[in-house]
């Protein structure tokens, strides 16, 4: 079987073999007419007629006291080393004057540069012939004896620019070869041959290195031009490449059928280029043709893309104490589709050595740049050595997403490149080409796995804006079948701001992304209304209209027709009331949202009035719902001063809901909601930003129970005593964080209001305050009279933790004051407070051996009871005392003495007992008192 196995792993990495070797014979089998460097004398060459200020007219061929004038006139020329520009005659010794100063007089010099770049073309050959490029004079250089230029690359110095066009004048001089190299390849051109009355010119691409050989007699005189592209559109010329795309096409076929399929594969160029330049249309010789037919390939296949890409190799060496160790990772920092888009969103991408179809050699190689390597005093620094490459890319379409973004993307990312392609598609005039890459990604997002339906909303979202902008049905079809939520907020803002209307007038069925076809307009409206209202929730279909309307006006800030804008306004209310009419679950955020939509239509009353219906609808089908009609009432009763044309309704709503709010109400839900509207770090600083008074700031914290209590007074005999049942019913299920600064509140609002003759109004204050005072405060803690020390045991991490069992059989003992600690025992400090209630005994200065109990719980906890109990007496005797006393009656002695939570002797604790069985005293208290006994009872064991 292993034999088998392995013998199938030798098949498919042969297959794997195979292929890359025949990629890499097609495209290098493609080249151009061309070399990397041309050069020739100049037939029929015509004076230029160079004049030099205040020369004047310079003669040709150049005699020696003209030659000694420009020496005069022009100053030594400078070098590029890294950012700066030095002068240094040891690497460059020329004489230099700029173009600004130079003037060509003749008027036929331009056709006679016209022949010159013709043969240029041809030499270098450039793709689109002499047509696609042109020359720019930079400067005059004088060569002298001795002068020279030791191996360089020259720079770009504009936009376009490719190579370098040197004409020789005539000029007697011997020496001064170039000689230029470009990876393996060297030529040698020397001028001086026929300098005496001839001209002649060189030319290379501008990535090619090249030197100056000293002048041995004379002067060498030159005009340098700069070759630069003149169009950023592919050229024209024909290809004989077109033949053999078949054949790569089938290779890609292959690569398709592999078993194990390369993600990408990469082919570096022969020259290297900028980022800005970086593109199909500026590549130079064999890169331009190799390019263009894998692209074409590709297109022709259907299922790759190529993609240009600016590589770098970082080598570095570690110094290590028996050898220098290498390591190398290979990196893009630039990713560009053919016409030059940026598609790389991340700083580098890493790429293996293992993809490329052409293997580069570094060893031989000078880096471009270098870092470290300074002496350390006993040995040397590591070095990291950089060398840069561009590169054709293949990338299967599947794969693209990944390959741009990598496997575990971000939804940040993923916005990133969609947003970048749709601007490309809209500076390329609607390239097939990049809306064909758009439609690929946002495919990649939904044939993807997600860990829960939540997220995959979320990145549906920038599929969805891309959808529309390619106005793509079954694109957006796709992910209204997948969305279970929502979208992010902005992206519905993004989808209406893709709205667009065709003519001063539109039908029902065209209110959004017209086509040619009604039935694909329908189709597209449809997944719309499916995406926004998905969620099925009302409040998150409302910020979902919300944000789509918004889009809309803010693209499209100057509307003027009245009639497009009011149908799209009475499509996105007619799908609002058919949620509302239709909706089949409730949330506590409906609550404030419902009032919202009525609010927030007022200028189109008709709407409104039909937005009513739908409310009021959806309130009727959940009027028995805790979730809604508690924070809906509230949200009605904050609205009670509303002055504007939805009072009516408002209060209409409020009429309806009062009794089931009543007999709903819940007090924990009321808390919730109230603290999510006035949170007591928000009311404590806005109340003081406002001047407000403590009272106000409590008022607020308490919400509008004192205009609930009011209203459900005028509105029907008997609610209010039923209002302070459901209180005291539900006061208990109250969470802890609201047992201190929204109860006392709420107290406050209460009591202020209610009819202290009331039994309910004496029992519901009784209880509340109660309530309020045990949670807050707390139960007095006892000083020990014996060594148990239940407060200080620890939940074990393990039952079997036989230390840490015995450490709580030791608390519980009320005999036994000391413990001995086994050995390896230092881990219980995290179980028991870092012992810090214990008197420790240690050996040495860390091992504790043995511990000793201790008052220090007690002596610690005590003043903090006192504490709480002092500041809730505070509070409590801000509240009206008499109204308070009229409540509390024979207890109001009581519960200001804080008797509840002091310690109580067993008679107080039978006769709270006893009061409870009997229907009256401290709830609370009564049902905390069990607890008190089996405290004891274990004490006792």
């Amino acid at each position: 079987m292993s034999t088998t196995s392995d013998s199938d792993d030798d098949g498919v990495a042969a297959e794997k073999a195979d292929l890359i070797y025949d990629l890499r014979r097609l495209i290098s089998g493609v080249h151009a007419s061309g070399s990397f460097a041309a050069c020739g004398t100049i037939d029929s060459f015509v004076n230029p007629g160079i004049y030099i200020d205040p020369i004047g007219i310079v003669r040709l061929p150049l005699s020696v006291e003209d030659a000694q004038a420009l020496a005069q006139t022009s100053y030594k020329a400078p070098f590029g080393k890294g950012n700066e520009t030095l002068v240094d005659e040891s690497v460059r010794k020329t004489w230099q004057i700029d173009a600004a100063n130079v003037r060509i007089l003749n008027q036929d010099w331009q056709l006679c540069l016209d022949r010159i770049l013709e043969r240029v073309a041809e030499g270098l050959g450039i793709a689109g012939g002499s047509s696609s490029i042109r020359a720019e004079l930079h400067k005059m250089l004088l060569y002298e004896k001795g002068a020279m230029f030791k191996p360089h690359q020259d720079t770009e110095k504009v936009s376009g620019m490719f190579g370098t066009l040197i004409i020789c004048l005539p000029s007697e001089h011997t020496g001064g070869a170039v000689c230029l190299r470009h990876r393996s390849k060297s030529k040698r051109f020397d001028s001086s041959g026929n300098s005496a009355f001839g001209a002649s010119y060189l030319t290379w691409y501008a990535d090619v290195v090249h030197e100056i050989e000293p002048i041995q007699t004379g002067y060498r005189w030159v005009l340098a031009y700069n070759l630069i592209n003149r169009s950023p559109g592919p050229p024209q010329s024909a290809s004989a490449l077109d033949a053999r795309i078949d054949q790569f096409t089938q290779a890609l076929t292959r690569w398709q059928d592999l078993q194990d399929q390369p993600f990408y594969l990469a082919y570096p160029l022969d020259h290297e280029y900028t980022d800005r330049d970086l593109k199909l249309a500026y590549l130079k010789g064999d890169d331009f043709y190799r390019a263009r037919h894998v692209a074409q390939s590709c297109e022709a296949h259907g299922k790759y893309y190529m993609l240009l890409g600016n590589m770098e190799m970082c080598i570095t060496d570690q110094n290590s104490e028996e050898e220098m160790e290498k390591e190398a990772v290979l990196s893009l920092d630039h990713i560009v589709d053919p016409q030059g888009f940026n598609l790389l969103i991340a700083s580098t991408r890493t790429i293996s050595t293992t993809n490329l179809l052409r293997g580069e050699s570094y060893e031989d190689r000078e880096p471009d740049t270098q870092r470290g390597g300074n002496y350390l005093g006993n040995q040397y620094a590591e070095i990291d050595q950089f060398f840069k490459d561009s590169t054709l890319i293949i990338v299967p379409r599947q794969w693209i997403l990944n390959f741009l973004l990598g496997s575990t993307f971000t939804l940040h990312s993923l916005a990133l490149l969609t947003t970048r392609l749709r601007g490309f598609i809209g500076q390329a005039g609607d390239s097939n080409n990049l809306k064909r890459l758009l439609l690929q990604v946002c495919q990649s997002v939904l044939g993807r796995d997600y860990s829960n339906d939540e997220k995959r909303d979320l990145f549906l979202g920038p599929v969805a804006g891309s959808a529309a902008f390619l106005k793509n049905p079954d694109l957006f079809n796709a992910i209204a079948n997948q969305i279970k939520g929502s979208f992010e907020e902005d992206y519905y803002s993004a989808l209406g701001g893709l709205i667009c209307f065709d003519g001063p007038s539109v039908k029902e069925y065209e209110y959004i992304f017209p086509m040619s076809s009604s039935n694909t307009t329908k189709s597209l409206n449809s997944s719309i209304h499916t995406a926004i209202t998905a969620c099925g929730k009302i409040y998150q279909i409302h910020e979902n209209l919300n944000a789509f309307r918004d889009g809309f006006f803010k693209e499209h800030p100057n509307r003027s027709d009245q009639l497009q804008v009011n149908s799209l306004q009475r499509w996105l209310d007619t799908l609002l009331y058919g949620c509302l009419y239709k909706s089949e679950h409730v949330y506590e955020q409906d609550g404030s949202t419902l009032v919202q939509i009525i609010a927030e239509r007022e200028d189109a009353p008709f709407s409104q009035h039909v937005l009513y219906q739908g409310v009021r609808i959806f309130i009727q089908h959940f009027l028995n719902n805790n979730l809604l009609i508690n924070p809906l009432v509230v949200e009605l009763l904050s609205q009670s001063g509303h002055q504007g044309r939805s009072k009516i309704y408002l209060e209409t709503l409020l009429r309806n809901i009062v009794e089931s709010a009543v007999s709903n109400f819940n007090l924990r839900q009321y808390a919730t909601y109230t603290a999510s509207l006035f949170p007591p770090n928000q009311t404590n600083s806005s109340s003081r930003s406002r001047g407000e008074d403590a009272s106000t700031n409590s008022s607020r914290r308490a919400g509008p129970i004192r205009a609930f209590y009011d209203y459900s007074s005028a509105y029907k005999e008997g609610l209010p005593a039923q209002l302070l049942q459901r209180i005291q019913a539900t006061a208990s299920e109250l969470a802890v964080e609201h047992s201190n600064g929204f109860l006392i509140s709420f107290l406050s609002e209460l009591i202020t209001v209610a009819d202290t003759g009331f039994n309910e109004a004496k029992s519901c204050i009784r209880s509340l305050i109660t309530l309020h005072i045990i949670r807050t405060v707390g139960y007095e803690p006892k000083k020990p009279t014996n060594w148990t020390r239940l407060e200080e045991i620890s939940t074990c991490s393990h039952s079997n933790d036989d230390e840490c069992l015995k450490m709580n059989t030791f608390l519980k003992d009320p005999e036994a004051s000391y413990h001995a600690l086994g050995e390896e025992t230092y881990y219980l400090r995290s179980h028991f407070h870092n012992f810090e209630y214990f008197d420790v005994e240690k050996k040495g200065s860390w091992n504790v051996v043995g511990v000793t109990k201790t008052n220090k719980w007690w002596e610690e906890e005590h003043p903090k009871w006192q504490a709480r109990a002092e500041k809730v007496l505070k509070a409590v005797k801000k509240l009206p005392q008499d109204r308070l006393q009229e409540c509390l009656g024979d207890e109001y002695d009581g519960v200001m003495d804080l008797k509840m939570v002091k310690i109580m002797d067993d008679a107080d604790i039978d006769d709270a007992l006893q009061s409870d069985r009997e229907g009256k005293g401290y709830p609370e208290l009564a049902s905390s008192v069990p607890q008190k006994r089996r405290r004891e009872n274990s004490e006792s064991t």
